[in-house]
């Protein structure tokens, strides 16, 4: 454990902050990824001196086409065993499918998406080799519920809950275990709190905190379970919904959410 290191994407802030800062609580090394450099400093130096655990961190644009390459070769050349992969940076986006950039929509699939696959990929024998891998993938309650408005991003949150559930059977001979957290409305920064204000008390009655939702992702992944809900309003709807037939599960969604037909990211 001590030589070991669990590497958490999207640090600086939000729930990947507060990811890390619960795995150093617990004695876990932790490596952090994010764009924002002076952050993660301040972040790795707390982390450091509070929980006397082993930190180090790597300012990079996992939205660029090298971006999980260099985090991987960062590693190598370091000398860092990962035995646990956060996988969760990522960007929200709603509106209209026309009225954002595509440029825009181009980053949150590189981010949201390809950035997981490649970190997994790359560090895949790595975790095998370990005497215990886990990964870790953020998505979202949306990944279980087509949300109309927001028809990308909830692509993309699909695309994880989908990967992670295939690839924890496939791993499971390996003794890598694969999570995906799926929270409600997490208030992370002032675009997110505005979205949630946006959709009423639902929404906000649904909200966790993000250290709530990392602590309980962090539970959920160490017991090994397959999907993590966090909250008791959240995982009640979210079961509730599979018993809803489909087509009037979309028409409830998509009044739910025409509000963010005006939104424009």
């Amino acid at each position: 454990m001590n030589n070991a290191f669990t590497l958490v994407t999207g640090a600086s802030m939000g729930i990947g902050k507060n990811m890390a800062t619960e795995c150093a609580r617990r004695g876990r090394n932790v490596l952090l990824t994010a764009l924002e450099e002076p952050l993660l400093a301040t972040l790795s130096e707390a982390l450091r001196h509070d929980y006397g655990v082993t930190t180090d961190y790597l300012a990079v644009d996992l939205s660029a086409a090298d971006g999980p390459q260099k985090v991987y070769d960062w590693c190598i050349a370091k000398g860092y065993e990962v035995n646990m992969l956060l996988s969760n940076a990522g960007i929200g986006m709603g509106g209209l499918l026309e009225k954002n950039n595509l440029e825009t929509y181009r980053t949150m699939l590189r981010l949201n998406n390809q950035a997981a696959f490649e970190l997994t990929y790359f560090f895949l024998p790595m975790l095998k080799a370990q005497p215990e891998g886990h990964i870790l993938y953020t998505s979202s309650m949306e990944g279980t519920l087509p949300i109309p408005n927001k028809a990308a991003y909830t692509g993309t949150k699909h695309f994880l809950y989908g990967f992670s559930l295939a690839l924890r059977e496939e791993l499971r001979p390996f003794g890598v275990h694969v999570s995906v957290l799926c929270p409600g409305p997490v208030p992370t920064h002032a675009g997110s709190i505005a979205r949630m204000k946006s959709q009423g008390k639902i929404a906000q009655l649904m909200s966790e905190l993000p250290e709530d939702v990392a602590r309980k992702g962090i539970n959920g992944l160490l017991a090994k379970k397959q999907v993590i809900v966090p909250g008791l309003l959240p995982t009640i709807l979210e079961r509730l919904a599979r018993l809803i037939p489909r087509g009037l599960k979309m028409r409830l969604m998509a009044k739910a959410f025409s509000k963010f037909a005006e939104i424009q990211e």
